[in-house]
């Protein structure tokens, strides 16, 4: 997109498609969507997911010819979990990929919030989506409401998910009051779970899904500009563009992404976990991120080296040492 005002600045922030970190999955309920204000804003957009159930019940002449309109703007298009939930549990899967196909879909959501799938079904749908040349990402969902599942039970999701060769897991995390609806509270979103995550997985790895302007700043604050974000409405991309680059109130002088500066994926990774549980000593770091000693050592000189982190000594062993961040 060419003349923008100050675009020379702008565009040094934000890494160009196909991109790796930084991504956006919007939602598309199928409200009306002016074309220039698509036109305006397909550069940021990498996928496009049709929520819920949407596609069974809008015409087919119509749906091809909005997910014609996504691929002509360079943007793939995503089919929601819900959709194989119900070929699931109707037996239909593989007539339902096979439509999906057809109509141009590129890529298949799956997710478990009706009910779980085994592990086994799961292989076969995923092999069922291969042999179609399509796509697929998993979503873990957990609710405020569910505070008595383990957390490990939600990170065995995720480690699952990576293991079927998910090359991102989407991640939809809500505090909830009892009447079911997400709530404000820092900014409606269970950090100490987001954090330990993150920690665990590290956030190139993962889409938090954020349907709030709320959340995705509190996300954006938290991770940096180039957090991959999942249920941004469509017209409200120009908003969270204007989020990544430091252009509203809440993140103006956003400072640059830490991707910029702190070097090889170990790294990132590493600052991280000290971001997220600073000051914290090596050990514990190896223990965290499951790397290697000497890996870790490096992360960490580099880091040091680069101004991003700092050493302290514990006031009651003043031979231990932690990291923090500067």
């Amino acid at each position: 997109m060419n003349g923008r005002l100050l675009d020379e600045l702008i565009t040094a922030t934000r890494s160009s498609k196909p991109r790796d970190t930084g991504l956006t999955i919007a939602s598309d309920s199928f409200s009306p969507i002016e074309d220039e204000v698509l036109e305006q804003t397909a550069e940021y957009i990498d996928y496009v997911k049709f929520g819920l159930s949407t596609p069974l019940l809008i015409e087919k002449s119509k749906l091809l010819e909005r997910v014609s309109r996504y691929h002509d703007l360079g943007i793939s298009v995503v089919g929601g979990g819900t959709l194989i939930e119900i070929a699931v549990q109707r037996g239909i899967t593989l007539q339902m990929l096979e439509r999906l196909r057809a109509l141009g879909f590129d890529m298949i959501e799956i997710s478990e919030s009706a009910g779980v799938i085994p592990l086994e079904r799961k292989g076969q749908i995923l092999d069922e989506i291969s042999k179609l040349s399509m796509d697929y990402i998993f979503e873990v969902t957990w609710k405020d409401s569910e505070r008595a599942k383990s957390p490990a039970s939600v990170f065995s999701k995720v480690q699952e998910a990576f293991d079927l060769k998910s090359d991102k897991v989407i991640v939809e995390l809500r505090e909830e009051d009892t009447s079911g609806r997400p709530y404000a509270a820092r900014d409606g979103m269970p950090w100490d779970m987001l954090n330990e995550i993150a920690g665990r997985f590290g956030p190139p790895n993962l889409i938090f899904k954020a349907t709030q302007t709320s959340q995705r700043t509190g996300l954006i604050l938290e991770f940096g500009p180039a957090v991959n974000l999942a249920g941004v409405p469509v017209n409200e991309i120009l908003t969270l563009e204007m989020q990544r680059l430091g252009l509203t109130p809440e993140t103006l002088g956003l400072s640059r992404p830490v991707e910029d500066d702190a070097g090889s994926p170990a790294s990132k990774f590493v600052y991280h976990l000290i971001k997220a549980e600073h000051p914290i000593d090596q050990t514990t770091l190896i223990l965290r991120s499951g790397l290697p000693k000497r890996t870790v050592q490096g992360a960490l000189s580099y880091l040091v080296n680069k101004g991003l982190v700092r050493v302290v000594s514990e006031s009651s062993d003043m031979r231990k040492h932690k990291f923090t961040l500067r």
